[in-house]
């Protein structure tokens, strides 16, 4: 039983290939824009974790109504999406090495987080991740929308040479041994946020990157891998991972696990 689609191919944009590649990358292991993507899928699922979603346009840009959206203003959305990703992945790359040189406190790393994320796209727009859904489904043969949706994904940009091919070399089952091993510090870190006070004021998406900054330390002291090195690896091997029924198992769990994170517990 293949674990994704048996063909993802980091070139292939058709909307079944980026399912697949999305379920994947979800798991890389340290890109902010993985961690933002895992929440928003948590959150489609969850309309509580999106509660304040009906009051998400209140003093920002007026809330878009799906079917007025034009095929520009998804472009707009998707290249702001992308800008916000790309300062956040510089953010928590420098949070994630602090952490390398001395640990801290979990609460401490989400108000450092806090501090410097940018402000969520979607939710300046009005707009949940379902109503964005339906835009990309409705645009997704655009080539424009395409290539903000890899990007999103971060899948590397086909005409950088050498994209997938620089670093450490690291074997299909070094992925899964640190895969495994993630699952365990994001179980770990579950159980300690379950005794946070008040940590139902905590923004969840913010969470979400929090624990992925804290986990991303503890891997590359343990392994040495930076959350370039593991998203790498990952595309390098995808076709071996695709198939590979210990991997799927493990970010199911893991899946399950960042859910209960977020207070929904699967």
């Amino acid at each position: 039983q293949a674990a994704y689609a048996p063909k993802l191919d980091p070139r292939d944009q058709s909307p079944a290939a980026m399912e697949g590649w999305k379920k994947i990358l979800l798991y890389a292991g340290g890109a902010a824009g993985a961690a933002a993507v895992l929440y928003y899928l948590l959150r489609e699922d969850e309309a509580k974790v999106a509660g304040a979603d009906a009051g998400a346009g209140k003093g920002k840009e007026p809330k878009l109504k799906v079917d007025d959206v034009t095929k520009e203003q998804v472009r707009q959305i998707l290249n702001e999406i992308v800008e916000s990703q790309e300062k956040m992945r510089a953010h928590m790359k420098s949070v994630t090495s602090q952490l390398c040189a001395k640990p801290e406190p979990f609460e401490q790393t989400y108000q450092r987080i806090r501090e410097v994320q940018p402000e969520d796209p979607l939710e300046r727009y009005g707009l949940s991740m379902m109503d964005f859904d339906t835009l990309l489904n409705k645009h997704q043969h655009d080539q424009q929308v395409r290539e903000g949706i890899t990007k999103i994904m971060g899948v590397p940009d086909a005409g950088k040479a050498g994209a997938v091919g620089k670093g450490p070399s690291v074997t299909a089952r070094k992925i899964i041994e640190v895969h495994s091993f993630m699952l365990e510090e994001l179980d770990r870190l579950v159980k300690h946020f379950a005794t946070v006070p008040n940590k139902d004021t905590y923004d969840m998406k913010t969470v979400t990157l929090a624990a992925q900054a804290v986990v991303g330390a503890k891997v590359e002291d343990r392994f040495g891998l930076t959350s370039e090195d593991i998203e790498r690896a990952v595309m390098e091997h995808h076709t071996t991972l695709a198939t590979d029924q210990e991997f799927a198992n493990v970010n199911m769990r893991m899946q399950s696990t960042m859910a209960q994170l977020m207070g929904n517990d699967a």
